[in-house]
């Protein structure tokens, strides 16, 4: 039943996030580049990134509007009331703030490691967004057994 539950969950969450993945666009490529003009010269316009070596262009699955979604799924799926997912909301900042640290990073490393660009958008990818996933899952899970143990 959890795993249905999840997948709807998923499904009418994503839906009514996708719209936004546009307009989030411009904020992520902005706070990507105010993060990354501390440690390199770059400049920004719009939704693209202008790096010494190379350009990066935010698109709508970097906004981190997936992982967004799957983590609301779960907190709706595991919450059985409104203050349990009350109590989990203010963690979505962390996954937030895990996609801006990997188009960080993503910059970053590719400036260093231009000629493989594309790799370290790969792995930079699928390392850190997951990882700050699971440390928000992992907390609300802690924060979960906090509130249900009083």
């Amino acid at each position: 039943m959890f795993i249905l539950k999840f997948i709807v969950y998923m499904i009418v969450i994503y839906s009514i996030l996708k719209p936004f993945e546009n307009h989030l666009v411009y904020n992520v490529a902005y706070q990507s580049y105010l993060l990354l003009k501390i440690f390199t010269d770059t400049s920004y316009s719009g939704n693209h990134i202008y790096l010494n070596r190379f350009d990066i262009e935010i698109v709508a699955p970097c906004t981190g509007i997936i992982f967004i979604s799957l983590y609301l799924a779960l907190l709706l799926s595991l919450s059985k009331n409104i203050k349990e997912v009350i109590a989990g909301v203010p963690l979505l900042v962390i996954i937030y703030l895990g996609n801006i640290l990997r188009i960080f990073l993503t910059g970053f490393f590719g400036e260093i490691f231009s000629e493989k660009v594309q790799w370290v958008h790969e792995v930079v990818g699928y390392l850190i967004l997951p990882i700050f996933s699971v440390i928000a899952t992992l907390m609300y899970l802690k924060i979960l057994s906090r509130m249900r143990s009083k």
